[in-house]
């Protein structure tokens, strides 16, 4: 036999398994997209980012590998998108099955027919929402029906950096007078920092005040004594030069990531903005107390918004069986103490907070516990035309307006005619 013969040979010899190897693997890939196109896809929307979108991917992959029937598309969409997106896409059918998005919004798509109802579905098991507060299931209820369940519960706290201050203030007189030493305008170190121009911030004050945004009417309520008085109060900290102009979310995070920021009243959000190194803590908001605004009549700790996150199915969704399951699974304690440990997220959970291994973490209990001198957002369409009037009234006052009875009426009767004409 010829030295070609036997080279051919050798060659085929070591091609065949090869070949074979090959034909198995297309086999495999073939039968993996058969099994995926036999499963029901449940798309899912979301806006996480940092640690809680890996603990919510981890999630995903686990409900996806548990069963056989559902396959999960997680899609993230920017959060100041989000609304709108969900607003246009899903009437048009080509939104998601399931999303996750704060309460504030559920009266809106309510009405809209854009969120379905789930109370036929916990019916079914009403263990459900067994594990969680009246007040996040409230803040997901509209005209006495369930639109969400609990995720996350969100609120403002106070940061503060240990470099910088070695105690936690109890009161708002205590917090300003920490807050002037630890001020250096020169090296641009400030005492205190969070977006003043922005009334989601500026609710903590608000709220310590005994102002509320809507009186008992419904009326949108910014006229009231106590409401001036928290923004003639937001005047008066601007003047003790404790704060940056100008203050962004950026600048908020830049300056306590440089050690430039001595506290910050921020969210649980903000702790995967922080860089490993900062020696941080978190507490609560401090008492307004009479030495810092001799007008009040009750001392009160700031009390900021409360939001609800929840994961809320589309009513337009052809899979809802398949989407309540996962809506179930994420929401279990177990897939919740993931997003809790490797999320950093302050979950709806209640009952986890009894636990040793989370009563041990200071940082998620300071949370917890602002979250019961909080006030709940509402969630009625009328709630969504407050934010631009009022948005321009802060920055009025920040500019050094000061004729606020008149600026704050302008603003009640620019959220009265949004109202009107929605």
């Amino acid at each position: 036999m010829s030295k070609r013969i036997l080279s051919l040979l050798f060659i085929a010899f070591l091609i065949l398994p090869f070949s074979a190897c090959k034909k198995e693997e297309k086999r495999e890939v073939v039968s993996q997209k058969v099994e995926q196109s036999q499963k029901t896809k449940v798309v899912l929307w979301h806006s996480y980012r940092g640690t809680e979108k890996d603990a919510l991917d981890r999630i995903i992959k686990s409900f996806n590998e548990s069963q056989s029937e559902i396959l999960v598309e997680s899609l993230p969409i920017p959060y100041d998108a989000f609304a709108d997106k969900i607003t246009a896409a899903i009437p048009r059918g080509h939104g998601p099955d399931v999303f996750i998005f704060a309460h504030d919004r559920i009266g809106d798509w309510a009405i809209s027919k854009i969120i379905e109802p789930l109370d036929l579905y916990v019916q079914e098991d009403p263990s459900i929402v067994d594990k969680f507060s009246d007040a996040h299931i409230k803040s997901l209820s509209y005209r006495g029906s369930l639109y969400g369940i609990p995720m996350a519960f969100k609120s403002t706290a106070l940061f503060y950096n240990k470099k910088l201050v070695d105690k936690v203030p109890e009161t708002v007189s205590e917090l300003i007078d920490m807050a002037k030493k630890a001020t250096d305008v020169k090296k641009e170190t400030y005492g205190l920092v969070y977006e003043n121009g922005n009334f989601y911030f500026h609710s903590a004050w608000f709220h310590a005040f005994g102002a509320r945004v809507f009186n008992q009417e419904n009326k949108p309520d910014f006229t009231s004594r106590e409401s001036i008085e928290s923004f003639k109060f937001l005047t008066h900290l601007l003047k003790q030069k404790i704060m940056p102009e100008e203050i962004t979310s950026t600048l908020v995070t830049s300056l306590f990531n440089q050690n430039k920021a001595a506290f910050v009243i921020n969210g649980p959000w903000f702790l995967g903005e922080i860089e490993k190194g900062v020696d941080f803590g978190v507490a609560l908001l401090p008492i307004l107390d009479k030495k810092a605004s001799p007008t009040i009549k009750e001392e009160r700790r700031l009390m900021p918004f409360l939001t609800v996150e929840a994961i809320i199915m589309s009513a337009k969704s052809e899979h809802k069986k398949e989407a309540f399951k996962l809506i179930k699974y994420i929401t279990d304690d177990n897939q919740a103490m993931i997003r809790l440990k490797e999320g950093n997220q302050t979950v709806a959970n209640i009952k986890l907070y009894e636990r040793d291994e989370v009563r041990r973490d200071p940082i998620i209990m300071a949370f917890f516990e602002q979250q019961k001198y909080s006030i709940p957002m509402e969630n009625t369409p009328e709630m969504r035309m407050i934010w631009t009037p009022i948005q321009m009234a802060i920055s009025k006052f920040i500019r050094g307006e000061t004729n606020y009875q008149e600026i704050l009426k302008n603003t009640n009767q620019e959220i009265t005619n949004y109202i009107e004409r929605k």
